[in-house]
């Protein structure tokens, strides 16, 4: 029997348009913790049976990527591509509690390689997952619930630029006392002459779950409003885009990498930089970062600082003596679930403690100290 060429035709298509996002399962959330993230997905065995393909997009750094892409035959399943898009912690978990759409990079034109530059080819996709640094109830989307694994613990850091403050350590009064947009230099330093020059925070947006951490552990409010600002890579003061003309405001960046590249820039009197919130030459910059991030800044000229008189390191958050950490989860949309998302989602689970390596993320196992979220002190088991 003969079929019609056009009939043949579009059956084709349908087949083929079928299959562009068959097998697709689509990831979003921390950045803090996609480094890891890749590490479970690209290790053979864990995720994939075989190392699979990948191609990255956003940065030189394959780990570090926004854009992630990683094609292969699942461990107990078949072909697969898993489409990743790292664009924070509070913007995955309204991904899958919404349920949202967001641009990925398209699997179809993946190409095994690196690639600095972002995405040309983009696709709208539900997503499926999503990687939060905190619980959902202390999010910006508590409702309506969405199902979550704890996985693990982010660690976090405090960083200063090259500013008129010097110092080694911030406490949460000072942090406070920051983010309120009108805080004298001599507020951290304790040099009462210290009056004309004032230290800011720096920081993310609100799709930030390292800010939730931050807002939340230092006493702020997750929710409240702080006066922020931001310096390009020459400690020069920008606009808020939103509100042109307006320098210190509810704004931040959508990526600790950007805000740690700015961190080694000078903001000193001597500089010549003027600040454009309070007026004068000169003022300093404290950042909340993840680690990974923090150390970036570190390379480039930034300092990283002891949080009230503790320096981080995974034996002080083990024992909870250090409290600027989050309880990592992976988060899964009611809506869409198959047999696929909920094996990646699994795989993911079961894996990712192997590869928590005591800086980016810390294995529960190794925790002597618990905490409900970050608004609350941790307490030693």
């Amino acid at each position: 029997m003969k079929m019609n060429k056009s009939i043949l035709a579009l059956a084709l298509g349908l087949s083929v348009a079928g299959a562009v996002n068959a097998g697709t399962v689509y990831i979003t959330g921390s950045t803090a913790a996609r480094s890891v993230v890749y590490t479970t997905l690209a290790t053979a065995g864990s995720v994939f049976s075989s190392a699979p393909t990948i191609t990255t997009y956003g940065s030189a750094s394959a780990s570090g990527a926004t854009y992630m892409i990683f094609s292969g035959t699942l461990v107990g399943g078949g072909a697969s591509v898993v489409d990743c898009l790292w664009s924070g912690s509070e913007a995955g978990l309204s991904d899958v509690a919404t349920p949202n759409n967001e641009t990925f990079a398209d699997p179809a034109f993946a190409n095994g390689a690196v690639n600095t530059a972002s995405p040309t080819h983009t696709v709208a996709a539900q997503v499926n997952l999503a990687m939060a640094d905190n619980a959902q109830g202390y999010s910006r989307t508590p409702t309506p619930a969405v199902s979550g694994t704890f996985v693990g613990v982010i660690p976090f850091d405090w960083v200063r630029n090259n500013g008129n403050f010097t110092g080694g350590n911030v406490t949460d009064i000072q942090i406070r006392a920051a983010l309120g947009g009108l805080c004298p230099l001599a507020f951290f330093s304790g040099n009462a002459a210290d009056t004309t020059s004032y230290v800011y925070v720096s920081g993310r947006d609100s799709s930030s779950g390292t800010r939730v951490n931050a807002f939340g552990d230092s006493g702020f409010g997750i929710l409240s409003a702080p006066v922020q600002v931001e310096v390009n890579a020459s400690g020069v003061m920008q606009q808020d885009p939103a509100n042109p003309g307006v320098y210190g405001d509810d704004f931040g960046f959508s990526s600790g990498g950007t805000l740690a590249g700015t961190l080694g820039s000078s903001t000193t009197a001597a500089s010549g930089n003027i600040d454009q919130v309070n007026g004068g030459n000169g003022f300093s910059v404290i950042a909340y970062l993840g680690v990974a991030d923090a150390n970036t800044a570190h390379t480039a000229g930034g300092t990283i600082l002891t949080y009230n008189g503790v320096a981080e390191s995974a034996a002080a958050i083990a024992e909870g003596a250090y409290t600027f950490w989050g309880n990592e989860y992976i988060y899964k949309a009611t809506v869409g679930n198959n047999a696929e998302i909920n094996l990646v989602d699994t795989r993911i689970v079961n894996n990712i403690g192997t590869y928590a390596d005591g800086v980016k993320l810390i294995s529960i196992a190794n925790m002597h100290a618990t905490r409900n979220g970050p608004t609350s002190d941790p307490y030693h088991n």
